[in-house]
Formats: C-alpha cells, sequence, structure tokens
C-alpha cells in the first residue's frame, strides 16, 4: 500500500514540473513575439525640407551670386523654423585625385558653412562632411552638364529630435532684473537683464538678436556705409555695426555691447561712437557714449543701446594735408587712399580733368583702391609703386597713376 502511494505521488510530482516547463516557455515565446511587434520610437531626426544644392565652377570654391540667391532663400526658410539642424556635405565630380577631391570638397562645404554662420546660423546646429568624388549624383559623367551637377555642396534640413523629458520642478525667481547675463554672438558680447533677455528672446538668445558687421576695408567700402565726416574728412574704422533685436521690441533697461580690435593697429586711433548724418556722411554721437579698456593684445570698446540702429565706431582723420592723383588711365570713378595698419579709408574727391583729390593728416604705408560702375579696377596699388615717397608713409603733393600701377 506504501509503495503504492509512492508511486502515485512521483507521477503527480512529474505532471506538475512539466506544466511548469510548459507555461514558462509559452511566457517566453510571448515575450520574444511582443519585442518583434514593438514598434520603433519616434524620436529620430527627420528631414523636413527638400535637400539644397550649391552648385561650383570646375576646381573652384567660390560661392556664385545665383547660388548666394539660394543660400538667402535658404535663410528666409529657416526663420520659419523654431529649431532645426543642417548637415553640409561636399562633393566633387571625377577630374583629379582623390585626395586633391577630398580637399577641394572640403573647402567648398567650409565657404558654405561660414557665409551661413555670418548669416546668423548656430555653428553647433550645422554638420560639416567631405566626400571628394566618392559619392556623385551622376555615376557616368558623360556631358559637362552632368559634371557639374557632381561639383556640389549639398545642404540638408532636418528636425530636431524631440527629447522624452522628465517633468522638472518648476524654477521660482525671485527678482530677475537684478541679474545680468552675456550672451556672445558673431564676435560681439551683449550684456542684459535676464528679464530683458526672456521678453526679447522668449525661445532663447540663438537666432534671435540679428547682427550685421562690417570690420574689414573692403566690407565697408562695398557695404554702402558712409565713408567721410560732414566736414570732408576720412575715418579711422573699427566697424560698422546693425542690430536688430525682435519686431521693434526695446529693451526695459539698456543693453551693453562690447567688441574686441587689435590692440597694436588701433593703439593710435581716437575711436569714438559716430551716427548717420544725412546720405554721405556721419558724425559723433553726442548721446551715446563709447567705453574703452586697454589690454595686451585686444582693446575693448563698449557702449549701452536699447533699441534697433546701426552703429559706426571709427575716428576722424582731419585734413591738414592734400594730394593730387592724377589717373592717367581713366578708368576709375571711385578712387580710395587706405592703410591697412591702423584700417583708414580716406575717399578721394573728383576735383575733374581725372585729377583726385585726397585730403588727410597723417596715414601710414598708404596704398590705392580703384573701382568703376561699382566693380573693382585695382587694389593694392602702393603709392611708392606710383612715385617714391621722401619717406614710408609720407606722401608727395602729386601723382601720376599710370596703366602699368594697376599691377
Amino acid at each position: 500500500m506504501v509503495k503504492n502511494m509512492q508511486k502515485i505521488w512521483v507521477v503527480f510530482l512529474f505532471f506538475g514540473l512539466l506544466s511548469v516547463q510548459v507555461f514558462a516557455q509559452s511566457d517566453k515565446e510571448k515575450s520574444a513575439e511582443f519585442s518583434k511587434n514593438k514598434k520603433p520610437s519616434n524620436n529620430v531626426s527627420k528631414e523636413i525640407s527638400p535637400a539644397v544644392q550649391i552648385y561650383f565652377e570646375t576646381n573652384k570654391s567660390t560661392i556664385k551670386s545665383l547660388e548666394i540667391t539660394k543660400l538667402r532663400r535658404l535663410l528666409d526658410t529657416l526663420d520659419t523654423k523654431d529649431e532645426f539642424r543642417l548637415a553640409l556635405t561636399g562633393h566633387t565630380d571625377s577630374t583629379g585625385n582623390d585626395d586633391a577631391n577630398l580637399r577641394l570638397s572640403q573647402t567648398r562645404v567650409d565657404e558654405v558653412f561660414w557665409y551661413l554662420f555670418d548669416n546668423d546660423i548656430d555653428s553647433t546646429w550645422m554638420v560639416r562632411k567631405y566626400f571628394g568624388r566618392s559619392k556623385p549624383r551622376e555615376k557616368e559623367e558623360s556631358s559637362e552638364e552632368k559634371k557639374s551637377r557632381n561639383r556640389r555642396v549639398e545642404i540638408t534640413i532636418y528636425e530636431k529630435p524631440k527629447p522624452v523629458e522628465k517633468p522638472k520642478p518648476k524654477i521660482v525667481y525671485r527678482d530677475t532684473c537684478t541679474r545680468d547675463t552675456t550672451i556672445a554672438m558673431n564676435g560681439i558680447s551683449f550684456t542684459m537683464k535676464v528679464c530683458d533677455l526672456k521678453k526679447i528672446c522668449p525661445r532663447g538668445a540663438n537666432n534671435c538678436i540679428k547682427i550685421k558687421k562690417l570690420t574689414t576695408i573692403e566690407e565697408i567700402i562695398g557695404g554702402g556705409v558712409p565713408l567721410k565726416t560732414a566736414k570732408g574728412e576720412g575715418l579711422n574704422w573699427g566697424g560698422a555695426f546693425d542690430i536688430r533685436l525682435p519686431g521693434d521690441t526695446c529693451a526695459i533697461f539698456p543693453i551693453t555691447m562690447a567688441v574686441s580690435l587689435d590692440a597694436n593697429t588701433y593703439k593710435r586711433a581716437k575711436l569714438l561712437l559716430y551716427t548717420k548724418d544725412g546720405e554721405t556722411g556721419i558724425k559723433p554721437n553726442k548721446s551715446m557714449k563709447l567705453a574703452f579698456s586697454k589690454g595686451k593684445e585686444l582693446n575693448s570698446y563698449s557702449f549701452q543701446l536699447s533699441c534697433n540702429g546701426t552703429y559706426y565706431i571709427c575716428g576722424a582723420m582731419g585734413k591738414a594735408k592734400k594730394t593730387i592723383i592724377i589717373d592717367k588711365t581713366r578708368k576709375s570713378d571711385e578712387v580710395f587712399m587706405i592703410s591697412q595698419s591702423t584700417m583708414s579709408i580716406v575717399p578721394a574727391k573728383n576735383i575733374g580733368n581725372h585729377k583726385w583729390e585726397v585730403v588727410y593728416s597723417k596715414i601710414e604705408d598708404p596704398t590705392l583702391i580703384l573701382k568703376s560702375d561699382g566693380e573693382l579696377v585695382a587694389s593694392d596699388i602702393s603709392m611708392n609703386a606710383v612715385r617714391k615717397m621722401k619717406k614710408p608713409g609720407l606722401l608727395r603733393k602729386k601723382y601720376k597713376l599710370k596703366t602699368k600701377h594697376l599691377g
């Protein structure tokens, strides 16, 4: 009897273990099936606009005027988007070797990158990649038209992935208008009250304050900037800055704008803050003061603003001396005497019969720039090459400019 009971218990135990194993195997199969059918996360970057193609000439990286128009339309498109990411990829045609093409594709991407950066696209929102000739659009380059489609930089616009964030405790600020914050944009810093920043830039500082700056002689001459005072004096330049806050917004408290300039270049230039005076001249801005802080390598210039405006940091050169330039080439309708050592620009006055008058006080190592119909005829014509000066930087009273001087 006892032996029979033991056999019955062994049978029950066997079937019990078997059923546990079956149920466990069933659960594993269900879990695997669930994982297989689970949908992928939507938290991925999506392309939100067609790629923009910027084309280049053979073996060149200069952006053509037609492609500049495309980039301006792209900037208009980006202004309508809150946040985005750009992928810039550089390509070439099959001409040349792999190393040279890889370098060329990098140069092309960098040209587009710096154009977008100079127009207030945050550098951290752009990714650069270079492929040389390894990824052509047209694999069979049977014609010049097909080759031209491979000489390109592709700009793809992506939506920024939306991270899954845990709810954060609400931060309660006390009096934020007693606290300052400093933001840096395009080489310029703005110090303002936190409350003003929140009011003017509710979505953050990036792409909020628009800055157009002209800080080289070529940019200033070509930027439609008035180049002399109402008295006809030339100017030593630190730069021209057009500041645009969103809409017609003005700050409650003044914003301090600061820019750093090379100390050695500007050690003798007495710069002030200027404002426009009519269509062709500028004058000192008596209502705003330009603060100056001297450093070993960089000098800091700062002033306070509240609303939109264009501001000129420069200083009058005086007009105690006079030089006449006789243009024997007869090619010029604009003449400028410049100095790179202090970034000086003196527009010459046309006094008739192809003669140009330059009035100045002191200018170091001067050179000439000639323009005709808005186009550059010649630049960096050394006055020593036209007629030897008595001393470096000391001009004579008359020069004859001939075709041989145009280089």
